[in-house]
């Protein structure tokens, strides 16, 4: 075997069996990547890698300098946090239902990138700042088959070019897209995230790059 992908309950069970932690992988928390070093087994995280690849590749939109507003404070929600803050993201604003669980998320990060990470409770709708660039949902709401489901936002005060991105693979066009694209916003569905991280594991495994064109094409049809 030259490598494995992880999914839950299993990203954060398999760190303690393995030979080495990538330090991305390290500062988030979860491994969903494993790879063959030698005789090493090292463990990584492509989430927020496949997630920054598909806003540079697919939205045309390099994270430095911007600011994000990142929904909920699961996994997902961590890697994609510690990527953009990573990657030099001026402002990345959590904000999720639960106080506890995204105060402690936020101080951990935030403590070890150094990074400008702030949280906020989300009560109601939650009412989009002015001056953002991306907006990120980060839960599963809108997942199949809750499909006519959609985080409760609040868009009044968004700013015209701001992207909104969906983590939410099935369906790849969630309600969340469908109402910003009927505002004129631009959007990055979960295809990009889910294809592109496993496109980056591909890269680990075998040293080729990954047929990412018909790897969306085919989970596309099977969503359908």
């Amino acid at each position: 075997m030259r490598g494995a992908n992880l999914t839950v309950p299993h990203k954060v069970a398999v760190m303690e069996h393995l030979d080495g932690i990538a330090p991305d992988a390290a500062l988030i928390g979860a491994v969903n990547t494993v790879r063959r070093e030698g005789d090493r087994l090292i463990g990584e995280n492509t989430d927020g890698k496949g997630f920054l690849r598909g806003l540079r590749l697919d939205a045309g939109i390099e994270p430095a300098g911007k600011r994000a507003v990142i929904l909920g404070a699961g996994g997902a929600a961590r890697a994609i946090v510690t990527e953009l803050a990573l990657a030099g993201a001026s402002d990345v604003l959590v904000v999720n239902r639960s106080i506890r669980r995204g105060e402690q998320m936020v101080a951990e990060l935030a403590l070890k990138t150094k990074a400008p990470i702030r949280f906020e409770p989300w009560q109601g709708a939650y009412r989009i700042p002015p001056g953002v660039h991306l907006l990120v949902n980060a839960t599963s709401i809108g997942l199949y088959p809750d499909v006519d489901a959609m985080p409760p936002v609040d868009w009044s005060l968004a700013s015209g070019n701001m992207l909104v991105s969906d983590a939410v693979p099935n369906p790849p066009e969630t309600r969340l897209l469908r109402e910003a694209r009927r505002l004129g916003l631009p959007v990055l569905d979960g295809l990009s995230m889910l294809v592109y991280q496993g496109a980056i594991g591909f890269r680990m495994w075998t040293g080729q790059e990954a047929p990412v064109s018909v790897m969306k094409e085919a989970l596309r049809a099977a969503f359908e």
